[in-house]
């Protein structure tokens, strides 16, 4: 019964929204400055306001209106993903299939167009979310296998925030509610796995991350090439303000009062004309009575990370490429299940002759388990491959296999999980 009323769900809402349109995690290239949000499990990128890439989406021009919505500065985007996942050995649960969809609405209000006033735009993004936890029902993993199970079903405010930039666009600053996630630790090559631990890795402290809180984030950019991020995230899911409790912008988990800081330095580089790269270093702090493993409480946490993005190869067009990339993790051992990881993978974009926008991935997450966790083992370890088919007008259809060794740190058996992840922008 549950599943049939998830999949009606499922139906009405792509069927609705594609009619009522008349016809989404980090995105495949680093998050544009001035993008809607991009969810970070969205294998493709949403368009940015005014980019000129709505031909690439489901629901195209609007018969001219959305190019001339945009010239007056109002520009809109979305999308969606449907997750479907197997357990087809080991884990918690093989007897079932589970479905989990997500949707995405976003409006950015450009005030230089709208107001004349230079360097402002007004960001907003909705988003729902249907279907169970899978990895809880399914498969039992410390680092999950797709961010589609982060948080219950939900109708929710998912940022709301405007961006003022300063300094001939050298200083970019935001108010308002946002995802640490969207902006921080974000190799681009890897957002198009369904694992989350790439482009979500677990840094943000267990049972404390920031999701989506009040914030200011600044963005500076020093250099041509050198970017330095810094934000600061406020929790009190005790205390909700009135605009919380009626737009929900809380996630549905306790979080400990206090502020999350976070600041990030990228560099990017090239080897020759078709290699280009980028390395980021940053490091974070939480604040807040936060529960330790042992069952105590302590008032601070933090740790850092690495990543780096390079392409080692790339076609004259820059059509076909091959692309690494490596993030290195480390958490507060007190209060994190996991005090330190390593992700790293492959990219192959245009595999294929004639296939120039499908892909292929190999990855591999490995997350060492603190010891006050006292797991049978003291490590889990997860291999992926996918393919992405691009179907043209902003959809692609994704099957995807991970294979977890010491599940949940060796609770649960060895497991093999099967994804089908369809997406689709507006």
């Amino acid at each position: 019964m549950e599943f049939r009323m998830l999949s009606f769900a499922r139906i009405a809402a792509w069927v609705g929204i594609g009619l009522g349109l008349q016809a989404t995690g980090h995105a495949v290239a680093s998050l544009p400055s001035d993008a809607i949000t991009t969810p970070t499990t969205a294998p493709v990128p949403l368009p940015s306001a005014g980019d000129g890439c709505y031909g690439r989406t489901l629901t195209g021009n609007w018969f001219g209106w959305r190019d001339d919505l945009a010239h007056h500065g109002v520009s809109f985007a979305g999308g969606a993903i449907s997750d479907e996942s197997w357990n087809l050995l080991g884990g918690i649960n093989t007897r079932k299939m589970i479905s989990r969809v997500q949707i995405n609405l976003g409006v950015a209000l450009d005030t230089r167009r709208l107001l004349g006033w230079t360097g402002g735009k007004l960001h907003a993004t909705v988003r729902f979310q249907f279907g169970p936890n899978a990895n809880n029902l399914q498969l039992g993993s410390i680092q999950g296998f797709s961010l589609m199970d982060n948080g219950a079903p939900r109708i929710q405010l998912y940022d709301f925030y405007y961006r003022q930039r300063f300094f001939q666009h050298q200083v970019a600053v935001r108010v308002g509610t946002m995802d640490a996630n969207a902006f921080f630790d974000i190799p681009a090559d890897a957002s198009d796995f369904v694992n989350p631990s790439a482009t979500d890795p677990p840094l943000y402290l267990q049972n404390a991350p920031p999701y989506v809180a009040p914030a200011l984030e600044v963005t500076w950019h020093p250099a041509p090439r050198t970017t330095l991020l810094m934000g600061a995230f406020y929790n009190d899911r005790f205390h909700p303000t009135l605009f919380d409790t009626m737009l929900n912008t809380l996630e549905p988990v306790n979080q400990p009062v206090g502020t999350f800081y976070t600041m990030e330095v990228d560099q990017a580089y090239r080897f020759g004309a078709r290699m280009p790269g980028m390395v980021g270093i940053g490091g974070f702090w939480r604040t807040g009575k936060l529960p330790k493993l042992n069952g105590n409480f302590q008032s601070w946490a933090g740790g850092g990370y690495l990543f780096v993005d390079q392409t080692i190869w790339q076609s004259r067009h820059a059509i076909h490429r091959l692309a690494f990339f490596g993030n290195v993790t480390s958490n507060d051992p007190q209060v994190s299940e996991i005090d330190y990881s390593l992700q790293t993978g492959m990219l192959d974009v245009g595999p294929i002759p004639g296939r120039d926008h499908d892909k292929i991935g190999l990855g591999l997450d490995w997350a060492h388990i603190s010891s006050l966790a006292a797991t049978p083992k003291p490590y889990e370890l997860v291999t992926e491959v996918f393919y992405e088919l691009a179907c043209g007008h902003g959809m692609a259809i994704q099957p995807d296999l991970q294979y977890f060794i010491n599940t949940g740190g060796g609770i649960h058996p060895d497991g093999l999980i099967a994804v089908i992840r369809v997406s689709v922008e507006f």
